[in-house]
């Protein structure tokens, strides 16, 4: 590649460059305000006016009603969230099975095996 491409290339970035900014600095000039502040703000702010209407009032007894259906709420995630403990007898008898199928499975892959070279060889 010459000297006149690279500058060539040089040139034309930098004139894309100025180009991009210039459309950009049109465009938002011929906005509404509107557009650019809802833009600005996120286009989803709320300005408070004084017409909004207010939540109903909850009465004393529908309040302590809730409260406590809250506290029961509370105790059954409590309960729930406790890991039971199991006894060590039941444990030891639980890992002594788990051994006992572990080795019935290593038995019946090695029959498994044999079975398969005697259908193969056997003949």
């Amino acid at each position: 590649m010459n000297s006149g491409g690279f500058s060539k290339q040089f040139v034309g970035g930098i004139m894309a460059l100025v180009m991009g900014i210039v459309t950009i600095i049109r465009m938002t000039s011929s906005m509404p305000r509107k557009i650019t502040e809802a833009a600005f703000y996120g286009g989803n702010s709320v300005y408070y006016d004084g017409s909004m209407m207010k939540a109903p009032a909850i009465s004393n007894n529908e309040y302590m009603a809730m409260m406590k259906r809250m506290a029961e709420l509370e105790e059954k995630v409590t309960v729930l969230s406790v890991k039971p403990v199991m006894p060590p007898e039941k444990e030891e008898m639980l890992n002594n099975a788990l051994t006992r199928v572990s080795t019935l499975e290593q038995e019946l892959g090695a029959t498994k095996k044999v079975l398969v070279m005697l259908l193969y060889f056997g003949k």
